[in-house]
């Protein structure tokens, strides 16, 4: 019944040019609850793995901020119809195929490979931790003499962590800032001892999202985000750095 009711939402936001932004951030809002609740009728939310149920806990969190939101979020909304709908299909398996065409095919291989790379990060030393995620910020573009070579190219998350193993290997150290003023490893230092600081099933979300192209400094600050939002809007405690919340009266 849920599952309809999701569908249903979901066809009524493909209509978002013919509703109010309140409109929308209304529907938006109730898009995770829907499947959560789904998830664990059909007796797949202990089955699912840590990280999984860390995206689902996201969703909600992301789901809950767009329907708090006064302006439109449009990518933030699209990624979460794409969460919502993957775990959508998943309660359907194996029936599902067409029925929740806003699902990413290769959403289950992205979780896969996230699992290797946070496997992958965890093995480097704290200075390429560094180096790896300041990489993986978006390029800036300096002017002139300035202009730190570093900052070229964003490579993928594959191939940073590569190249961090690879320097390991022979010794490297991670390289040195070109111009006095750069502060780009100083600030991926600070991100670093965040994301550190998260249970290894979040730091495999944040880093299944990095690698989709997403900033390390922000995601990490959304993902600390998402636990305050699962502790005060949906009482959600996380044992690892969560208070427990007074009962309902």
């Amino acid at each position: 019944m849920k599952l309809d009711e999701l569908r249903s939402a979901l066809d009524a936001l493909a209509m978002g040019p013919h509703h109010q932004w309140a409109d929308v951030r209304q529907i938006a809002g109730t898009l995770a609850p829907l499947v959560w609740d789904e998830l664990k009728a059909h007796g797949l939310w202990d089955e699912l793995p840590e990280h999984d149920q860390v995206a689902v806990y996201w969703a909600l969190a992301e789901g809950h901020n767009i329907a708090t939101a006064h302006a439109p979020k449009p990518l933030r909304l699209a990624r979460l119809i794409s969460e919502v709908a993957y775990f959508a299909e998943e309660c359907e398996r194996p029936w599902s195929s067409r029925r929740w065409p806003e699902a990413q095919p290769d959403r289950a291989r992205e979780a896969i490979n996230a699992v290797q790379f946070e496997r992958q990060y965890g093995t480097l030393s704290p200075g390429w931790m560094v180096e790896t995620l300041r990489r993986m910020e978006t390029a800036r573009k300096p002017a002139g003499w300035e202009r730190d070579q570093r900052q070229a190219e964003r490579p993928s998350l594959a191939v940073a962590l590569f190249v961090a193993s690879e320097a390991m290997k022979h010794h490297q150290a991670p390289p040195e800032p070109v111009s006095y003023d750069d502060r780009s490893s100083e600030n991926s230092a600070g991100v670093a001892r965040r994301l550190n600081r998260f249970p290894v099933a979040w730091r495999v979300e944040i880093l299944r999202r990095i690698a989709k192209d997403g900033s390390p400094l922000h995601l990490v600050a959304d993902g600390a985000m998402a636990v305050n939002v699962l502790h005060s809007a949906f009482r959600v405690s996380l044992l690892w750095c969560a208070r427990p919340l007074p009962p309902l009266l």
